[in-house]
């Protein structure tokens, strides 16, 4: 089953591209309204993805239903900012943290997050400590206690994961084109609108 995903910059629903290497949007000229009728939901915070300037209280605190928010942490200790936003589930993305040592960091303020983990055709993100290859990330994270992982698709390719380690984790996938082909290791298929 496809869940919903969406991304807001400014009070504007927005669709993310990936193009360049980097992150953009296209502004769809709507205004943004969350819904609870939803039973998952996954948010981008665009202004935080892409500005370093998030606009988490855009989403209403203490959701009813299961959301994934992702605010584009660029500096992993922001975490308690958003965890005691109560907007939902933080996802932590590795796309600009420091290495290990900057998300360990991240991890001593938080129990119930989720990584993020940013795939095009290999894992996207500035640190070479997370330029590797995905298994052996997810094995990394499973060592630091880490379950709950969201791959986001920037190309519509998804990893092969074997189901050795992907029986060890909640793994899910959000795609930002159009595709919403559910591998055997994902739990859940989010699609951006």
């Amino acid at each position: 089953m496809v869940q919903l995903a969406e991304a807001y910059f400014n009070g504007k629903k927005v669709k993310p591209v990936w193009s360049g290497g980097k992150f953009s949007f296209e502004d769809n000229n709507i205004n943004f309204e969350s819904s609870e009728s939803v039973k998952k939901q996954l948010f981008w915070d665009m202004g935080g993805i892409t500005k370093n300037r998030p606009s988490i209280y855009t989403l209403p605190a203490n959701p009813k239903n299961e959301v994934f928010v992702d605010s584009g942490l660029i500096w992993g200790e922001d975490i308690i900012d958003l965890i005691l936003a109560d907007r939902g589930k933080v996802v932590l993305p590795l796309r600009n943290l420091q290495g290990f040592s900057e998300l360990e960091d991240a991890l001593n303020f938080a129990d119930e997050i989720a990584i993020g983990i940013d795939w095009s055709d290999k894992v996207e993100a500035k640190h070479r400590d997370f330029r590797i290859d995905i298994v052996d990330l997810l094995h990394q994270l499973i060592k630091r206690n880490q379950a709950t992982i969201m791959v986001y698709s920037l190309t519509g390719e998804y990893p092969y994961i074997p189901a050795g380690t992907s029986s060890n984790l909640e793994l899910y996938l959000a795609y930002l084109s159009n595709k919403n082909t559910q591998p055997s290791w994902a739990s859940e298929v989010f699609q951006f609108e």
